[in-house]
């Protein structure tokens, strides 16, 4: 009887186990990388869907006289058919006094399609070494909590304020006159500070949003009426 002749088993290569080791840690690298996209994309367009908007009414104060600027209303420009003729542009303008105060209000409107996160409101032009007319003390609601100025605006942390997808919130800032810096303006000089920004998160992830430039306030040295 012949015995049979036996192959030798082939030999496993050195490098196959490293090679297999390097392949999944490079899926698993890609697969992170991919969720990790996919989450930022998912945040920063929840995000984008955040704006800020006024009302007819953006200021309205105690102790002081709120007029447009020009002087007058649209409605006294009409033309022959009763539509408004009158292309100027009006602001607010906030005659400020002594022992005034004064609400600014606005509403974080949330577009998206995931809750989003209040966190704080930079208001433009009244940091503390900004000569100002007037002085921020709070913002309504959760903003009572100053934190250090940043280098254009004073900030308030806004604590525990969700919005939620497809609703908005308002917020009012409370302004009084600044007694300290007064001696700085003549009678009828002022400012506009630009509008008011807010910081939301969602998902990890913040974004600053700014009001639409156009929706600055005038603050003037004493009431209007006594400026014409």
């Amino acid at each position: 009887m012949v015995a049979e002749r036996l192959e030798p088993a082939p030999e496993k290569k050195r490098g196959e186990p490293r090679r297999r080791a390097l392949l999944i840690a490079a899926i698993a690298v890609g697969a992170i990388a991919v969720v990790v996209a996919g989450w930022q994309i998912a945040a920063w367009t929840a995000l984008g869907a955040v704006r800020i908007v006024y009302d007819a009414r953006p200021v309205a104060c105690e102790g002081a006289e709120v007029t447009l600027d020009p002087p007058g209303a649209s409605d006294e420009f009409l033309s022959d058919g009763g539509f408004a003729g009158d292309e100027t542009f009006y602001s607010p303008v906030v005659g400020v006094e002594p022992g005034m105060t004064c609400g600014v209000r606005f509403f974080v409107v949330n577009d998206g399609w995931s809750e989003v996160d209040a966190r704080a409101v930079a208001l433009p032009g009244m940091q503390k070494d900004f000569v100002s007319l007037i002085r921020p003390t709070m913002v309504n609601p959760n903003g009572q909590m100053r934190l250090a100025d940043i280098d254009d605006a004073a900030v308030f942390a806004i604590e525990g304020m969700p919005v939620p997808a497809g609703d908005q919130q308002s917020f009012t800032v409370i302004l009084e006159a600044n007694a300290e810096d007064a001696a700085g303006y003549e009678q009828c000089s002022g400012f506009m500070p630009r509008p008011p920004r807010v910081t939301v998160s969602a998902l990890g992830v913040e974004r600053t949003v700014a009001s639409p430039e156009d929706s600055g306030i005038w603050y003037s040295d004493g009431a209007r009426s006594d400026c014409d």
